[in-house]
Order: structure tokens, then sequence, then C-alpha cells
């Protein structure tokens, strides 16, 4: 059996943006910091917000609601918000059966996240 791979959370801010980048495993265990870089970002005094999922290996249904909580914070704050992939199978599948695909803000990669909140450029 292989060990879950730990969720590794990392944020950077610069120029407007403020990305959060996960790695690893999300699941209810494990979605602590995550969920509180989200908070950081809508927070900060940026004024777009970029989660980079690219690198997740695993999540559940936690990774959902943890998302569409923070689309619904980034709206009511009149924040932009994008999620950037590429997704993995997995996530793709995630998304596509669960119906947010089509609500969530996702985008193809990081240039792309920026481009559809509107970031480019700030």
């Amino acid at each position: 059996m292989i060990p879950p791979q730990v969720a590794q959370v990392t944020t950077t801010q610069d120029s407007g943006v403020f990305t959060v980048s996960v790695s690893g495993e999300v699941d209810v265990d494990a979605v602590g910091p995550f969920e509180e870089a989200l908070a950081t970002a809508l927070r900060s005094t940026a004024h777009c917000t970029i989660v980079d999922i690219s690198a997740l290996t695993f999540a559940d249904s936690t990774l959902l609601g943890l998302l569409l909580s923070t689309k619904g914070a980034h709206e009511s704050a009149g924040r932009a918000l994008a999620i950037a992939g590429p997704l993995r199978p997995w996530a793709d599948r995630l998304f596509t059966v669960t119906g947010t695909a089509e609500f969530l803000p996702l985008a193809e990669d990081l240039d792309a996240a920026r481009r559809r909140a509107g970031c480019v450029g700030s």
C-alpha cells in the first residue's frame, strides 16, 4: 500500500495576485492548511486569487466544498478568483460528474487562470 501524500500548501503574493498552490492529497483530515491559506488570500490586499490544484494527487468532496465556499466568499467580497490546472484525470472526472466544472472558474493552467480572473497586467 502506498502511503498518502500529505497536502503541502504554499502561498505567494505578487503584483496584486495571491496564489495558493496545493499538492499531495486533500481530504477531511488534511484540509486545514489549505482552508487557512484560502482564507488568508481573501483577507489579503491582492485583488485577484489563483488556486493552483495542478499538483494534487487526490481529493474528495472536501475539495469541492472548499472550492465552492471559496468561490462564494470571493464573489461576496468582489474579488476575482480562478482555479488553475492542468487537471489530472481523476479531478476532471470529479468536477464533471458533480456538475461543478460548469460552475467553478476552472482554467487549463496558471496563465489561463490569470486571464480568466482578469489578473493579467496586474
